[in-house]
């Protein structure tokens, strides 16, 4: 089984999402998420904002807008 550290699960964040990763990888973040509390944090913040935007109807999140985002979730959650 591969091994996930924070960076490599905030790097494929949306894939987790989304469902996309290999069930490998999938298992690997699972098996980090148990364990770090920033990365669970991170992950919470950014379905919240998944689902606010799903559900106000606004323009879909763009890669560059979800990598701020993300950027903006991490710092402060590591802060």
């Amino acid at each position: 089984m591969s091994v996930m550290d924070c960076a490599s699960l905030a790097a494929q964040i949306n894939e987790f999402l989304e469902g996309e990763l290999s069930e490998a990888d999938h298992a690997a973040a699972l098996e980090h998420l148990a364990s770090c509390t920033a990365c669970e944090a991170v992950l919470s913040e950014t379905r919240e904002v998944d689902d606010l935007v799903e559900h106000h109807e606004h323009q879909p999140l763009t890669d560059d807008d979800r990598s701020r985002m993300l950027s903006t979730v991490i710092e402060e959650v590591v802060e």
